[in-house]
Order: C-alpha cells, then structure tokens, then sequence
C-alpha cells in the first residue's frame, strides 16, 4: 500500500454524495485517500489554485449541458488536474462527448465498486500525466524545429509566450529584454496576446524588475523565482508591485554565454580581450515572466520543469539571432571588402565589370542610351614626385569623393578604373546628359583648388575625360563601350589635357585661373 496520500479533490450537489465517496474509498485499502469536498465549481477552482491535488472527482447532475459548460470550463482553468465523473446513468453519448472534452473517465454510481473507483483515479492520473508529457514533447519538438528553421527571434518569442499562457492556462506571459549594456530601458520583446490589456500591472513590473534589481534577486545558479500569492507573501523580492494588481508571478532569467558586440569597428585589441575574458561569465539578457492577476498559482514540480526547458530553447534561439546578426555585419563587411576600393571607398574594378555587364545587357533588352565617362588624374606621376605619395592618396580619395557627389541617380555608379584612372557608370543616359555631368565634375574639382604647382596645364589638379554614349547591342561585349571611352580619354590626353573629349567632339576644360 502507497502510504503517500492521493489528494482528491470532490465537487457534489448532495452532501449525501460526498459521504458516499468517502465510505467507498475507505473501503478500498490500496491507497491512503485525503478528500476535499465543494458544493461549487468556482470553489474547486479557487481551492485548487491556493492548493495542489491529484484528481478531480465530478458529480455530474441531470443538467447536462450546464455541467458540460462546467467542465469546459475547468478544463480551461486547471488542464493539468485530471478529472473523473460520476454520473447516475449510463450515457455511452454522453461519455464520449465528456472524453473529448478532456475527462479521463466516466463511471456510473450505481453498482461502482471501491476497487474500480480507486484503479480509475489512479489510471486518470497517469494518463493525464501521460498526455502532458505528449504535449510537453510535441511543444519542445515545434519549439525545436522553430529555432532551427528561423532566424526570426521576435516571431519565436511571441510563440513561446503564447504557449505557455495556453498551456498553462496562465492570463499573462511577457518576455522581457532587460536594461543592461547599451540599453536605457527594460524592454518588452514579446507577450501573449491578452497581455496589452493589462497596462498597468506591465508597467509596475517594468519598474521593479530592472536591470540591477535582477542581479540583486537572481543568481546565476537561480533558474526560477516563484510568489504563489502576493498576499501571502507581501513583502516579496518584488516589493513595488502591488498584490491588487498582480496576485502570482513567476520569473525565469534567460543568461547568455555571449554578449559582446565584435561587430563595431571601434573597439582596441585591449577591449576585445577584455571582453572575451568577460564572456568566461554568464550574463543576464532578460526574463520570462508568467503572471495571474486575480487568482494566486500552484505550480507543480513537472510544470517548473518544463517551463525551464522551455526557457533553455528561447535562450539557444536568442544566441543563434544573435549570431546571425554578427555573421550578417560580418558579411557585409566581407561584402564591401570584395566591391570596394580600399584607399578611395569607391567600387573597385572588379564591381565595375560587373555592373557595366549587367546593365549593358538590360540596356540592351530595354533599347536605351547607355554612356561611360572615363577621366584620369592629368600629370598624377609628377603630382607625386612633388607632394608625395601619402598626399596623393589624400588628392585620390578627393577626386573620388568629387565623382561621388556629382552623380545623383541611385543606378549610376563610380569606380576606380586603376591607379589615377575613374569610371563612371551612367544608364539610361543620353549624350548631353552625360556631358553635362562631366562638366559639373570639372567645375566641382576647379572649386577645390586642389593645388598642383609643377602640372603644365594649371596651378591646380585637372581631369581628362573621355565620355561616349550607347544603346548597347546584345551581340556585342559590354568592353566595346570600354574601347571607345578609352580611346577618346587618350584623344584628351593627346590634345594638351585638361580636355573633355566626346566621340567627334573635343572640348577644353574649364580650369579655375592660375595662381
């Protein structure tokens, strides 16, 4: 015999009922029985949240549909309690009706013998337990796949939140991003759906749970803080909220292993290494918090535990967002390495075969004008014998600036074609177009007074430009546009420099006068 009580939990009309059930279970000495016996079901409720039992015995009347409405009900407040009806008559409809609302058995109390009800509460229990550990799986598994198939963390978080307010019949779920490194405020990441009515009670909880009052109440080895009943308990870790407004809560703390951002450009070697040596220690991200605010919360032992389980796979999903992020920055810092010029910010050649392809043959599709300007640092070699290559980096990284400014259009682009050398992409550009813009950049870098003492052709740094314009035919390589820009630069260079030359045209530069 199980010398450990099984708690029961009786709800009947009659108080003739109830004696009925105590000398039929006292009749059976298999197990040790303590019985609780109401009248009302929102008593059974309100007894069951205040204490834990093992079964729920139902008396169920002749107002079937009332009772049935009942036991929905329950189900919805206590899903973890298992229930057993009894019933005067037997009802096969009727039963089957009540096993799909969730009851584990129906017995007929007419000729009920004390060993049958015993063996039926004690299989209501297992299979109740039984079942909850088939959702417990069958949750942990969707969680599981969840976390692997997504990087979404806010669309995981708000599941989380929200099957655990179903699954535990709980009114409120938040999880909470916790004020900390870099972050003003507490913040709410995710709540289950009925959360955003209840404002002030979020609000009183965002206040006493920052950052440093975490830290006070929650050690690294804490998995979960419990306050069954705030008014039982009034002075509790969390003293600021008030038991009117939130009667039960849990709080489970989500620590990661990792926190430190790589992904900023700013941090010294020291501060890496210093940060690394701080990862060695957990550090708290947030927490997950479940909350009633009218009735208190029994949570029994296997309810915790799954509850932290669950906790350990938002965390796992949390670090892998995080480490997406990081891969994300670090591609797109590898991204901008393979595309741009490392002295100038521009493109680099390698991006300029690529795009002038690609719209070469669009433009080609589209039958549109297509122009390239090419233009070239006039006497660059001699720039550098007299300034120095440090400061004909800096003349470079103007010029290039210069170019990025004058264009205006999201799909023109400029490039450092090689050494002094610049490219500009222009698509869906006509030939006046395009030598309109090569004069805006000649009279951009005429401003600057970019000085050049030794040039023959001007006191200051001038361009030579080639420009020609296109509608790209299919059949021909997008180097054909190349060939001839190219040709015409060296037309400008050949003229004196300083020139802009335009298939058949050569024009002279504007400089800005010698000084």
């Amino acid at each position: 015999m199980n010398n450990e009580a099984l708690k029961i939990l009786v709800v009947v009309k009659e108080s003739a009922d109830n004696t009925w059930v105590e000398k039929i279970l006292q009749a059976c000495d298999e197990q040790n029985y303590q019985l609780k016996s109401v009248q009302q079901l929102q008593e059974a409720v309100d007894i069951y949240c205040q204490d834990s039992y093992d079964v729920l015995l139902f008396d169920y009347s002749s107002q079937a549909s009332q009772d049935l409405d009942s036991i929905r009900l329950l189900q919805q407040r206590t899903p973890q309690l298992p229930i057993v009806v009894l019933a005067r008559e037997d009802n096969p409809e009727l039963a089957i009706e009540l096993m799909h609302q969730g009851v584990q058995d129906y017995l007929v109390t007419g000729n009920l013998e004390p060993q049958i009800l015993a063996r039926s509460l004690r299989y209501a229990i297992a299979r109740q337990r039984q079942q909850f550990e088939l959702r417990q799986q069958a949750l942990m598994k969707q969680m599981l796949d969840r976390i692997r198939n997504s990087i979404d963390l806010e669309a995981i978080l708000q599941t989380t939140a929200t099957v655990i307010q179903q699954f535990f019949a709980s009114e409120r779920v938040l999880i909470y991003r916790c004020a900390g490194a870099g972050l003003p405020e507490t913040t709410i990441v995710s709540q289950s759906a009925d959360a955003q009515f209840d404002r002030e009670a979020i609000e009183q909880f965002i206040g006493a749970v920052n950052y440093p009052s975490l830290h006070a109440i929650l050690s690294e080895s804490t998995s979960v803080q419990i306050v069954e009943d705030t008014l039982e308990n009034p002075r509790g870790e969390l003293q600021v909220i008030e038991p009117q407004l939130v009667r039960s809560y849990s709080i489970l703390p989500i620590w990661l292993s990792k926190s430190f951002d790589y992904a900023h450009d700013n941090f010294t070697l020291a501060e890496i290494a210093r940060a690394a040596k701080e990862q060695e220690k957990p550090k708290l991200w947030g927490m997950l918090v479940a909350y009633n605010t009218k009735e208190p919360r029994r949570w029994q032992a296997w309810e915790i535990g799954f509850l932290q389980r669950l906790t350990t796979q938002v965390t796992i999903a949390i670090e892998q967002s995080q480490l997406c992020c990081e891969l994300q920055v670090a591609n797109q810092k590898l991204q901008k390495l393979a595309i741009l010029d490392g002295l100038t910010g521009i493109a680099n050649r390698r991006y300029f075969d690529l795009v002038l392809d690609k719209e070469w043959q669009r433009l080609a599709r589209e039958q549109q004008h297509f122009s390239l300007i090419l233009c070239d640092i006039d006497y660059f070699k001699v720039y550098n014998d007299t300034y120095g290559h440090q400061q004909g980096d800096r003349c470079l990284q103007k010029v290039a600036q210069i170019l990025q400014q004058s264009t205006r259009r999201p799909a023109d682009l400029v490039a450092r074609y090689g050494g002094e050398e610049f490219a500009l992409i222009l698509p869906n550009t006509n030939a006046p177009g395009a030598l309109f813009l090569a004069h805006q950049i000649v009279r951009y870098l005429a401003g600057k007074k970019i000085p050049h003492k030794h040039s023959p052709v001007s006191n200051f740094v001038t361009l030579s430009l080639g420009i020609t314009t296109k509608i790209p035919d299919s059949k021909q390589p997008s180097s054909t546009i190349i060939e001839v820009a190219d040709n015409l630069l060296y037309k400008a260079k050949r003229a004196g420099r300083n020139q802009v030359a335009v298939d058949n045209w050569l024009i002279a530069s504007e400089a800005p006068e010698n000084q």
